[in-house]
C-alpha cells in the first residue's frame, strides 16, 4: 500500500490520540472523561494498528491485541462508570448551581435535593466524587 495512505492513516490514529487527551484534561466531570478516553482513545489505537499492519504486514499479534482493545475497553468504561454511579458520583448537570444558573460541581448540593453523598450525612465531596477522609 502506499506510503501516504499508511502515513494519512497513522495521522488520524494520533489525532484521535490527541483528541482523547484533551477531553480527560477539558471535559467537566467524571463520565465524560470516561467516554472521551474509551472512544478516543480505542479508535486512535485502531487506526495505528490498522497503519502498522499496512506498512509492515502482521503475523497475528496486531489483529489480537485491536481485537482485545476493541473487546474489552468499552466493558471495562462501563463497569466504572457503573460503579461510580451506584456509589454515589452523579453526573454534572448545567444549570443546577446554586442560584439556579450556573454550573455545578458534581456532587454538590446533594443533600438540598434529597440524596446523601456517598459518605453520608454531613460529608463533602470532593470532585472525583470520592467523601473526605
Amino acid at each position: 500500500m502506499s506510503d501516504q495512505v499508511v502515513a494519512l492513516i497513522l495521522l488520524g490514529g494520533a489525532s484521535l490520540s490527541l483528541i482523547a487527551a484533551l477531553g480527560l484534561h477539558r471535559f467537566a466531570d467524571a463520565y465524560a472523561r470516561l467516554h472521551a478516553a474509551t472512544k478516543s482513545a480505542t479508535l486512535g489505537l485502531a487506526l495505528v494498528l490498522t497503519a502498522a499492519v499496512l506498512a509492515h504486514g502482521t503475523n497475528g499479534r496486531e489483529i489480537l491485541t485491536l481485537l482485545f482493545v476493541l473487546l474489552t475497553s468499552p466493558v471495562g468504561a462501563h463497569m466504572v462508570s457503573k460503579a461510580m454511579y451506584e456509589s454515589g458520583y452523579r453526573p454534572w448537570e448545567q444549570g443546577t448551581g446554586p442560584s439556579g444558573s450556573g454550573p455545578r460541581r458534581p456532587g454538590a448540593g446533594a443533600r438540598q435535593r434529597g440524596r446523601r453523598g456517598a459518605g453520608g450525612p454531613g460529608t463533602v465531596q470532593r470532585p472525583g466524587g470520592l467523601p473526605k477522609p
